[in-house]
């Protein structure tokens, strides 16, 4: 046993009620152990602040994220974050959910640019006054490529993020959203045929059919909306954008076994170089 474990079983000992010389005799310890002072090796110190640093920016993030952006390994930063209760906000319950009879996602992504999903998330301004997001992930590389604010997001404008992004990046071979009016409008399903997309709608009931919209959501809404106290839709739109960036450059995914998406497509197109990729979509 360890000095480190001797002191916990004393402490435990004497919260109910011993004194330090009877628990050191009920435990067979030796008196020295109440009043040996433990040392922490300087190592343990400076990883603790690392620690410490980064838990305070992402309160939300387990152990193994905190260890990655932290620099550090798993067991090490476990054994420190069990140790000093490093955990500031409280961890969401998982929701269990029913599986689907079809438990395959039709036309899984193969490689950047090929299947994108959409999907909105509804929140309120600090006054109460309702927003509507649109964000746009690629399922490949889990990059989040736009998050559009605004009060109202109707098809046409849709449309419009959706070509402001073929314009930069290609377009992609597959769509996938919900049957969302703006999704199904006549004008955004005749833009994606002018563009060559296949649209895949997810059935009525189960969103977790579009499973990699409904992840990214919550961890949007965990760690930038309910974080943030936004006065006006223009902070909104600066805010969400600036957490965009971090999402996407700094925050470990774990789903990519931990670069974050940015680095992953980066270190995807390196590998595969110029080459073309399956119906003639570029990297």
């Amino acid at each position: 046993m360890t000095s480190s474990e001797r002191h916990t079983v004393l402490q435990h000992l004497t919260t109910r009620g011993l004194s330090h010389r009877a628990a050191c005799r009920w435990a067979g310890f030796s008196r020295a152990v109440a009043t040996y002072a433990l040392r922490q090796p300087a190592q343990d110190t400076v990883c603790l602040e690392k620690i410490r640093q980064t838990t305070h920016k992402h309160p939300r993030d387990g152990y193994r994220r905190i260890a990655v952006v932290s620099g550090l390994g798993f067991g090490q930063t476990w054994r420190l974050w069990q140790r000093h209760g490093l955990q500031l906000a409280p961890q969401r319950p998982h929701k269990r959910r029913k599986q689907s009879q079809e438990p395959n996602r039709p036309q899984q992504a193969a490689y950047p640019n090929h299947v994108w999903t959409y999907d909105f998330l509804f929140d309120r301004l600090a006054d109460g006054r309702p927003f509507k997001t649109l964000s746009i992930l690629d399922e490949f590389t889990r990059e989040c490529l736009a998050i559009r604010v605004a009060t109202s997001i109707r098809s046409q404008e849709v449309l419009t993020v959706v070509q402001r992004l073929m314009a930069e990046r290609g377009a992609p071979a597959f769509l996938r959203s919900d049957n969302g009016s703006e999704f199904t409008a006549t004008a955004v399903q005749h833009g994606l045929e002018a563009a060559q997309i296949d649209t895949l709608f997810i059935p009525p009931g189960p969103p977790w059919e579009n499973g990699f919209i409904e992840s990214f959501h919550d961890k949007f809404s965990d760690e930038c909306l309910q974080r943030e106290w936004l006065l006006t839709i223009p902070e909104a739109q600066v805010v969400i954008a600036a957490w965009r960036i971090e999402y996407n450059t700094e925050r470990p995914h774990s789903s990519l076994k931990y670069p974050t998406p940015a680095a992953f497509a980066a270190e995807y197109q390196k590998q595969a170089g110029a080459s073309l990729i399956p119906n003639g979509h570029k990297i």
